[in-house]
């Protein structure tokens, strides 16, 4: 199989995972992202909802979007079709002083192109919380947007303004905020801070990938724009380091389930060809569906 699906933490008891509070989270990736629409378009196939809590930064953020809409289909054409569009991505914009990635496009064309059932999201999510994870431009700490309280649009917008190439940040509730993944890209401590002790979370990496900490931090320089995308780094080292240690020890009584490509995907995080987007997704469909009907039933939630 061309994905693997492994359980860290609590051992099961007798062949099963119990939980009190199940969570799925969704790491970014950009274009690689691909594999997480199908992983998730393959839960949508057999109607499988589960979760009580779900939080997702930049490309996570959006699936989740869409995972919660039930609309199947949409993050893949969102992909596809939009992500890889010269007006979305345009490296002469950037030179000429505009953003490397128009999010403001990206927003309006999938608003009059490809509108998201936000009504049926809030329906389905009855019960249920799901979280954006963005990052503050003044702290680089992660904050962890409420979209039917923040706004579904601007939260994703939020958690998707890579520092650089969307220029400024996005500013919501009189703050200012870059790309999720500067904090947290992988938010599994997240999940279970908000008390989660049965997690799913999908990778856009290999199973076997291990982020190496920064080296030389004392070198880098400390002021000015060279400053503070050297800050931007080393705080998305640290967080990322400390998301795979997280799910490869977890807390005591946590388990975490982990979906995740064997090898690089043929897709990056930007500049993907169409056929290597098709081949990720068509990764991820049959990793969900994998996950479906050999492991879900091995998920029992039990009594408070």
């Amino acid at each position: 199989m061309p994905f693997n699906i492994r359980v860290s933490g609590r051992a099961a008891e007798n062949g099963y995972l119990p939980y009190h509070r199940l969570a799925l989270v969704c790491e970014g990736g950009g274009q690689r992202g691909i594999f997480t629409a199908g992983v998730l378009d393959a839960f949508l196939e057999q109607d499988y909802f589960p979760f009580q809590l779900m939080i997702g930064t930049s490309a996570g953020a959006q699936n989740l979007t869409a995972y919660a809409a039930a609309q199947r289909g949409y993050a893949r054409t969102l992909i596809t079709r939009f992500s890889t569009s010269k007006e979305f991505f345009s490296p002469v914009r950037f030179i000429r002083g505009g953003h490397l990635l128009d999010l403001d496009w990206l927003m309006e064309v999938a608003k009059s192109e490809l509108p998201l059932e936000l009504k049926r999201a809030e329906q389905r999510l009855e019960g249920r919380q799901l979280l954006m994870c963005a990052s503050r431009v003044d702290t680089l700490q992660a904050e962890y947007l409420p979209p039917r309280q923040r706004g579904w649009m601007p939260a994703i917008k939020a958690s998707s303004a890579i520092p650089m190439f969307y220029r400024g940040g996005v500013e919501l509730d009189g703050r200012r905020y870059w790309d999720g993944g500067v904090a947290d890209a992988v938010p599994v401590r997240a999940a279970y801070e908000q008390g989660a002790d049965l997690i799913v979370v999908i990778r856009t990496v290999p199973y076997t990938h291990r982020e190496k900490p920064m080296r030389g931090e004392g070198r880098l320089p400390e002021s000015g724009r060279l400053g503070e995308m050297a800050q931007v780094m080393i705080r998305h080292k640290k967080g990322y380091c400390d998301a795979e240690a997280f799910i490869d020890a977890p807390p005591p009584q946590v388990c975490v389930v982990e979906l995740a490509p064997r090898v690089p995907l043929a897709s990056n995080v930007l500049g993907s060809s169409q056929d290597a987007l098709e081949n990720d997704y068509r990764m991820g469909l049959a990793c969900g569906r994998h996950f479906v009907d050999r492991m879900a039933h091995r998920l029992q939630r039990v009594a408070a």
